[in-house]
């Protein structure tokens, strides 16, 4: 089922993104969408979001411009995100080391 609401997270953040000319705001990705009677949240109080109907692999991360981490973009525009804390068994690092593992796909939002 994760990789339906995954889908079905795309496609809505698509449809946001074009409703809302290119950028979302937070409360909307806050607030989510509803997938079969279910609230799916696409972003959290935590920058690596996982909404609770998810195991492991987070739906999102989120980074802020001049936030308190050293997250970063590469020349190609993709997102170099930074552990959580120092623990590599974090929850959190653990499903990002899963998502890069399996190459699971999940949003990357920048706030500015």
């Amino acid at each position: 089922m994760e990789d339906e609401i995954r889908a079905a997270a795309f496609l809505w953040i698509r449809e946001q993104f074009d409703a809302h000319g290119g950028t979302i705001p937070r409360e909307v990705l806050a607030n989510g969408f509803d997938f079969h009677g279910q609230k799916i949240t696409v972003i959290g109080p935590a920058g690596i979001w996982k909404p609770k109907q998810f195991e492991t692999i987070p739906l999102s991360i989120t980074t802020v411009a001049g936030g308190p981490y050293d997250d970063s973009f590469t020349n190609d525009g993709l997102l170099v995100y930074r552990y959580r804390g120092d623990d590599p068994t974090h929850r959190d690092n653990v499903g990002l080391r899963e998502a890069m593992r399996t190459r699971v796909p999940h949003c990357s939002i920048f706030a500015a």
